[in-house]
């Protein structure tokens, strides 16, 4: 079996143990976080959720055999970067391909940080425990699946004062896949509004308030996944592209519901997404489900995590009966795997 897909299975089987709605179980002292182990965890799930090795967990926390960890048990799971600043300290975890991730600032209460082409606005938080919480700005940052693997400049700009800075991109480790597709479904990809589509999906999103969750619930319950987010694929004999999202099989009507509460900002047919429906989670971030036979929800409409918003089907670019999944941050799409272990705030 090739590397790459024992590695896309494993990580599969490794969402698919999330329960409903587990707690927050990660903290950060100094520039290390740590975790909190929840029952059924395991250290594959760990290290897809957190952008490590099962090796470097095992390493990092002197294990000897890595199959065996407890409930309660807390870990180091990721060796943080801490760098001084004039007035404080920032400390963030290593950038990959694909992922979000998080930024902390110490000693500032405002600002905005400028990386690959995006400025996020940094917000108040705490990080460490709540008895001994810190107070700090933060932001929420995404990579593209496709940025190369490299250096970027990073510029934060905090209470008007310009530090620049430099994050190296890990790669994300994607496989790949073809899509045999018929006729029909390949003049989809040729539509000349493929393009417009696109971007009335992003400009969806809007980019103010506050989160409003911690930890991804389970869109339906039954389904299995097929295909994950960043696999690197070939439509017919058009394009070779990648994979946006996480797709879900499951029965046409199966419902489906929101992984978490928000806010309705898109509820239409498209073309291509097919019966669509976007939610907006706060801080830039929105998840998309596409591909529905039906919609329940309208635009506008404040929605609880958990609440049915539409019926699983096959409508648009689709192959068969499924839930596409999708995550954008600051209309960039990330991987939603990891928000179903948890959200890297503070």
């Amino acid at each position: 079996m090739p590397r790459f897909l024992a590695l896309a299975i494993l990580g599969l089987l490794a969402l698919a143990q999330v329960g409903p709605n587990p707690p927050q179980r990660s903290h950060l002292e100094g520039a290390t976080l740590w975790h909190t182990v929840a029952p059924g965890e395991t250290l594959f799930s760990l290290a897809r959720r957190y952008g490590t090795t099962v090796e470097e967990l095992a390493r990092l926390n002197g294990l000897k055999d890595p199959s065996r960890i407890r409930a309660g048990q807390v870990l180091r799971v990721r060796p943080g970067v801490e760098v001084a600043l004039p007035r404080g300290s920032l400390v963030y975890f290593p950038p990959i391909q694909g992922r979000a991730f998080a930024l902390w600032v110490e000693g500032y209460t405002w600002g905005y940080a400028e990386f690959l082409g995006v400025r996020y606005p940094l917000v108040p938080g705490e990080k460490g425990h709540k008895v001994r919480a810190t107070p700090v700005a933060w932001a929420l940052l995404a990579v593209g699946a496709l940025v190369e693997p490299k250096g970027y400049p990073l510029r934060l700009v905090l209470e008007g004062e310009e530090i620049p800075l430099s994050l190296q991109v890990a790669p994300g480790g994607y496989g790949q896949e073809t899509l045999v597709l018929s006729p029909s479904l390949e003049g989809l990809l040729q539509d000349p509004s493929l393009k417009a589509e696109r971007a009335r999906v992003a400009g969806a999103c809007p980019r103010e308030g506050p989160l409003t969750f911690s930890r991804f619930l389970k869109p339906l319950e039954g389904g299995r996944i097929t295909s994950a987010f960043g696999t690197r694929r070939r439509y017919g004999t058009l394009l070779t592209s990648y994979h946006e999202g996480l797709d879900f099989a499951a029965p046409p009507g199966t419902p489906v519901r929101a992984v978490a509460g928000g806010v309705v900002v898109l509820s239409e047919r498209l073309r291509v997404r097919g019966e669509a429906v976007v939610l907006s989670h706060g801080m830039g971030l929105c998840t998309g489900y596409w591909h529905l036979s039906e919609r329940r929800v309208r635009v506008g409409e404040r929605v609880k995590g958990g609440q049915v918003i539409g019926l699983l089907g096959s409508t648009g670019l689709s192959t068969g009966p499924h839930l596409h999944l999708e995550v954008r941050l600051f209309g960039i799409p990330v991987d939603p795997a990891p928000f179903f272990q948890g959200l890297p705030s503070p």
